[in-house]
């Protein structure tokens, strides 16, 4: 590719709702600080993507994979529709996510490489490309109402390999919630296009549409005004076990659990990050709500205390998201994933607590930071 730019083709945008209107309609509160701090909140997000090779038994996998997407995706909101919801703000100023149905963001685009050129690039880091496989827009923190807080990029490569992107807020679920849902609207898809008698092409089938245009992505170039995210950053995933039951709406007990963990971090990477000391705090609760602030460390930890929680270091792969599967006999080739860490957040540690469900004694601590710091 030299330094010529990469060219990425704009095909296909829509927004993919559930099958039914949602009734009654759910609501999460969101508990934020003052509103100076809302905006660069509201931007706390994830990101995944999907490598998939073509499917040898179809001519086109990935445009045909994207057709299906939105219709599968329709049945698999129907078990949790604040996917497709919204935030809103109160008379009184409060927010809280509603589902109101209006649907997660879809987009679909090319790039005139193969997957294995693009994969090849990442590796010897010659751009970070991979910014373009997910779509995000800012939250708008006055008016969010409109703002999607679910997006999907489908990227077809010139081979016929596809990559599926995922960005979603923080604020709206957690990263092992929503791979409990990936897996889930997988297997759904799965059986919905292969253990029916569907046509082969679905009616969103987008080969034959006209695409919107095309921008440029230059190998320096790391953001966009849509697609701002900056992926130099280090996540480090703990589970904290305990004898005695762990409640996230206990503030003290959730920041002196996430003091632990800061420990930990700042043991592994004493290299790399000064001490933490003031950090974002997202505490996932049990009713689907969130509460945020930004806070400092609790210095004062006892080792009798400490003794009475179990600590385990976690990756991603222990998420098991690497079981996302579209397609048969079309395993994944590879997944990338990432806690978006803004520069307007350099400097800030981004914690989320979000409750261990298979284990109500557990909770998960996810620890984000500069990897340059």
């Amino acid at each position: 590719m030299g330094n010529n730019p990469l060219e990425v083709n704009i095909g296909y945008v829509y927004s993919a709702t559930t099958r039914e209107v949602t009734n009654p309609r759910l609501s999460h509160k969101i508990s934020v600080p003052k509103e100076d701090d809302h905006h660069k909140i509201l931007q706390k997000r994830m990101h995944i993507i999907f490598y998939y090779e073509k499917n040898k038994k179809e001519e086109d996998s990935g445009l045909y994979s994207g057709g299906w997407i939105r219709q599968s995706l329709g049945n698999a909101l129907m078990e949790k529709p604040i996917l497709a919801g919204r935030l809103r703000r109160s008379e009184n100023g409060d927010l809280e996510i509603i589902s109101n149905d209006s649907g997660v963001r879809c987009v679909e685009v090319r790039v005139p490489l193969t997957m294995v050129e693009f994969l090849e690039f990442k590796k010897n880091n010659k751009f970070d490309g991979e910014t373009k496989l997910v779509s995000w827009n800012h939250v708008d923190a006055s008016n969010p109402l409109f703002s999607p807080l679910f997006y999907i990029q489908i990227t077809n490569f010139q081979c016929g390999g596809y990559s599926i992107g995922i960005s979603f807020s923080l604020l709206l679920v957690d990263p092992l919630t929503m791979t409990k849902f990936l897996k889930e609207w997988a297997k759904i898809h799965t059986s919905w296009v292969y253990e029916n008698e569907f046509p082969k092409k679905s009616l969103f089938y987008t080969q034959d549409c006209k695409w919107m245009g095309c921008y440029q992505l230059d190998q320096s170039d790391t953001s966009s005004t849509s697609n701002s995210c900056n992926k130099i950053s280090k996540t480090l995933i703990f589970n904290i076990i305990s004898d005695e039951k762990l409640n996230s709406r206990d503030d003290q007990m959730c920041k002196y659990l996430v003091s632990l963990c800061l420990e930990e971090a700042e043991s592994k990477f004493l290299n790399k990050i000064n001490s933490i000391n003031y950090f974002t705090l997202i505490i996932k609760e049990e009713n689907g709500g969130a509460k945020v602030e930004i806070t400092s460390k609790t210095t004062d930890i006892h080792a009798s205390e400490r003794s009475r929680y179990e600590i385990e270091s976690l990756n991603w792969e222990d998420l098991k998201i690497n079981e996302v599967v579209f397609q048969k006999n079309n395993e994944l080739v590879d997944v990338s994933q990432w806690i978006a860490c803004d520069d307007t957040l350099e400097g800030v540690v981004q914690v989320v607590i979000s409750p261990h469900s298979e284990d109500n004694n557990g909770i998960k601590v996810y620890i984000t930071f500069p990897s340059d710091k």
